[in-house]
């Protein structure tokens, strides 16, 4: 669960059912509820509505009742992938954000928790179904969220993105969320009911059109990449939410087959047995941190998830704090300024890149970030370069090919472990940090071969770190902008070798 939901630690139902009489007469006891029971679910989740977030919801009783944790996770969760990918602002405070909720459904759950969690957010929500439209119409009306949402009525259209909006808006989008039907058919939820070794957890009761779709919940989200490949950067992040982890699995070899390199996988935990998933894809080159983009930590996903953008250089521990944090400081200013960049800037500021890696980092000493039109570091790439600016002058070519862009972000860190009242250090707060190739992990035979870094990649989630795993001080990497991971790599390697060599001439 999100660390930052309010229900991560649980809920007391005896405690809401204070404040609810309407979930206190579904108590059983005065400790929980009956979960198969949809009157008790309905009222488990307009009490924690109320509670939490001060919304007023209708829930019809023939209409899908949302669980409030888990829609929450997705919330946050599209939050920390807008804060850390978003592009410069030069006002300060958070970035005002247009959202698009696919099939809202008679609660409007999303975009009535993101609008209460987040007062610069706005939506536009669709929906098919005229009852559920009905209902959502009156959800949003009766918590005066008319002006921040919009219910569009697109049963008549033949696109799941609503284009005519998308295309007619001032600026792009910010991001599509999508809680798309599970099942092919209702033959195929009732088997699926009857296969299950258990009962499920909780009552369900969904109508149709939430339940059921032609191709089940892969092809829904299939054709939304279809058709996002129409609209591209018109929408900055195309998500959707996804109940199977082999559906995952489809729509990134879907996003591959149609070349999306800049994607993420997300994973939402409610409770102890319940999981979901999301899959977000853009089209632009700013790229999410590993806490956001590779989530999942099962290794039936790892080969679907994204390339890790961060790396860590562990610095040596032999050597006194006051003494080797300046050093280092200095090397990576040295370093990033060997080659040619089209900006670079270093203080003890906290970036943000750092500042939305929840769990991760401990304490920061400085750090800086740069950008640069595609690899200038590497000698074959400035001989190549050089040799096209000849091609052009000579007329031999029209124009000399641009270079995508390149972007990173480079922090100096310092474990708990070590002396934190050093002058400079800034406080970030969190535990400690896991390489994904340490000795002991369960899947070792699994490493990537094809990754002569992988062991210095850090691509596991906060929840699955163990705190004495990264002891010592370390250099954080992030690949902040760019679309190829290989420019990427060699930017690691280079900056990695320059680094310990020049601590190797210091200490000599």
């Amino acid at each position: 669960m999100h660390p930052k939901n309010v229900y991560k630690n649980g809920v007391s139902f005896a405690q809401l059912a204070k404040e609810s009489p309407g979930l206190a007469k579904c108590l059983k006891g005065s400790t929980s509820i009956n979960f198969h029971d949809p009157e008790s679910i309905r009222q488990l989740a307009k009490a924690l509505l109320k509670k939490e977030f001060n919304l007023e919801v209708d829930l019809p009783e023939d209409r899908l009742c949302p669980g409030v944790p888990n829609r929450l996770n997705y919330i946050l969760w599209l939050n920390d992938l807008i804060l850390d990918t978003h592009e410069e602002r030069s006002s300060p405070g958070p970035p005002k954000v247009t959202g698009i909720d696919i099939g809202t459904g008679a609660s409007a759950i999303y975009p009535l928790l993101g609008c209460a969690q987040f007062p610069t957010w706005r939506f536009f929500a669709t929906e098919i179904d005229s009852k559920s439209l009905s209902s959502a119409a009156n959800n949003i009306s009766q918590n005066t969220l008319e002006d921040r949402i919009t219910l569009l009525d697109v049963s008549s259209s033949s696109t799941i993105l609503p284009e005519g909006e998308i295309i007619s808006y001032s600026q792009p989008i910010d991001f599509t969320m999508c809680n798309p039907p599970f099942y092919t058919s209702i033959n195929d939820m009732l088997s699926s009911a009857k296969t299950k070794a258990v009962p499920p957890l909780s009552a369900c009761t969904g109508s149709t059109t939430e339940m059921v779709t032609d191709g089940g919940e892969v092809a829904f989200v299939n054709r939304m990449v279809e058709e996002s490949l129409k609209l591209k950067e018109k929408v900055r992040w195309y998500t959707s939410m996804l109940g199977k982890r082999s559906s995952v699995e489809k729509v990134v070899e879907k996003l591959k087959e149609s070349g999306v390199a800049n994607y993420v996988v997300g994973e939402f935990v409610q409770g102890a047995k319940t999981k979901r998933w999301a899959v977000g894809w853009s089209f632009g080159d700013r790229r999410a941190g590993d806490h956001i983009s590779r989530q999942p930590t099962s290794h039936l996903l790892r080969s679907h998830l994204p390339f890790p953008t961060t790396f860590k250089i562990p610095l040596p521990i032999d050597a006194g704090l006051s003494t080797l944090l300046p050093r280092v400081e200095e090397l990576m200013k040295k370093s990033c300024g060997d080659f040619p960049v089209e900006s670079f800037e270093w203080s003890s500021v906290r970036l943000p890149y750092f500042a939305t890696m929840y769990g991760t980092v401990e304490t920061l000493y400085s750090n800086g970030k740069g950008e640069t039109n595609g690899n200038t570091w590497a000698r074959a790439a400035r001989r190549r370069r050089k040799q096209l600016e000849k091609e052009a002058a000579e007329g031999r070519i029209s124009e000399i090919p641009q270079e995508p862009k390149f972007g990173f972000a480079a922090g100096i860190f310092i474990s708990l472990s070590g002396p934190v009242s050093e002058a400079g250090v800034v406080g970030i707060g969190g535990s400690s940090t896991q390489e994904e190739g340490k000795k002991g992990d369960e899947d070792q035979d699994m490493v990537d071969e094809t990754d002569a870094w992988d062991h210095d990649f850090i691509s596991l989630p906060a929840s699955s770190m163990e705190p004495e795993a990264s002891k010592g001080s370390y250099i954080l990497l992030r690949w902040t902008i760019g679309v190829d991971h290989v420019i990427w790599e060699s930017f690691c390697g280079m900056l990695r070798r320059k680094l310990l060599e020049g601590l190797t001439e210091m200490k000599a």
